[in-house]
């Protein structure tokens, strides 16, 4: 009978160690994914947008300040 309990025992985490283990594959690719990325990126954007509005206007300087010399 104990034998039946510890043969359970160690068949149920080896199955919970290789759910883990996959588990930790999959969520791995998916942060390596260009898809995740996008998503993170236009969170940050979006907030950056929010809290500077008039910093953020997708134009070009007018001009831009005296280049400084190379020593």
């Amino acid at each position: 009978m104990f034998q039946k309990i510890v043969n359970g025992a160690a068949l149920l985490s080896l199955v919970l160690s290789g759910g883990l283990a996959g588990g930790a594959y999959f969520g791995f690719q998916y942060v390596k994914s260009p898809q995740f990325q996008t998503k993170v990126k236009n969170m940050i954007m979006g907030d950056l947008q929010k809290g500077l509005p008039s910093a953020i206007n997708k134009q070009m300087p007018g001009s831009t300040g005296p280049a400084m010399p190379f020593q």
